[in-house]
């Protein structure tokens, strides 16, 4: 019987819990004005500027209203712009403003500190063991492989 405290569920809930709340101390020592959750929207937009609204939000397995809150508050901070898509009026596309840009280069030194703390004393392959079996379980519970790997691949962070 496996015990809860080693069950995979448990552990990856805990560990992302540590890395967010960790992020967010950063954010805040560091005179960064944004939430993680906002933050992880900016993410694909610095790499792949003009996403669609709904593409993040599959990618981020977020609710369209949640994503909708999200971008609302980004637009708020002047970090994205919404702007209706040229052949589908009905779509939101999102744009990173340079404020957008400048707030994902000053907290992406922050993210791998963070991570670098986390990976400490684990050896290098064992990392990418770890990184390799959580995208299999991530692709065995969605049926699928996962969207934002497909939509953001090339983006370093959290």
């Amino acid at each position: 019987m496996i015990k809860a405290r080693d069950s995979f569920g448990y552990l990856s809930y805990k560990t992302s819990r540590l890395i967010v709340n960790g992020l967010t101390a950063l954010f805040v020592e560091n005179g960064v004005d944004i939430t993680v959750e906002q933050w992880r929207v900016l993410l694909p937009l610095h790499q792949y500027d003009g996403l669609p609204q709904g593409v993040i939000g599959e990618a981020l397995l977020q609710e369209k209203t949640g994503i909708s809150r999200l971008a609302a508050g980004l637009e708020r901070h002047g970090y994205i712009r919404r702007e209706p898509d040229e052949e589908d009026r009905r779509l939101k596309r999102l744009f990173i403003t340079d404020a957008g840009r400048e707030v994902v280069e000053k907290t992406m030194p922050l993210a791998a500190s963070l991570m670098a703390e986390a990976e400490k004393g684990i050896p290098e392959d064992e990392v990418h063991l770890a990184k390799s079996v959580m995208h299999r379980v991530l692709e065995n519970l969605l049926g699928h492989p996962d969207p934002a790997v497909v939509c953001c691949d090339d983006e370093e962070g959290v």
